[in-house]
């Protein structure tokens, strides 16, 4: 079977060999969401330890206690815990195109041709490449 993408770049690898790579490539992707989930527990546990903290300081020390304005607070937020979670929404998109390609090469295993977009291309080259090791 042959798989080329929308700057037909062919690619001649067997179907069984593609959908291993892809299905490692998956592996990778959901190792990903994992660690930034984890990235993401981690700062949300700092910042209610910081919180209980400063909650359990008395009514001088808080006033004197130096504590980041509101909207450093908001901007951290934003950084550590949206721009991650976009991330792994990307990542999931990615997860899903991958698994509808191994479905198309395991249903059409009767077609000379399909066509992949050309990022998922350029990562089954690069993996590849790697040994494996993406």
């Amino acid at each position: 079977m042959e798989f080329r993408d929308e700057l037909n770049r062919h690619l001649n690898i067997s179907s069984e060999e593609i959908i291993m790579i892809l299905q490692n490539i998956k592996i990778i992707n959901e190792q990903e969401v994992k660690e930034i989930k984890s990235k993401i527990n981690r700062y949300e546990d700092k910042r209610r330890a910081e919180e209980a903290f400063y909650q359990s300081l008395s009514p001088v020390r808080k006033f004197f206690a130096s504590r980041p304005p509101s909207h450093h607070q908001a901007v951290e937020y934003i950084v550590h815990v949206k721009e991650r979670l976009k991330q792994i929404d990307r990542i999931k998109l990615r997860i899903f195109e991958l698994d509808q390609v191994i479905e198309r090469c395991k249903e059409r295993t009767f077609e000379k041709e399909i066509e992949l977009s050309s990022l998922m291309v350029e990562e089954m080259i690069k993996y590849r490449e790697s040994g494996g090791l993406a």
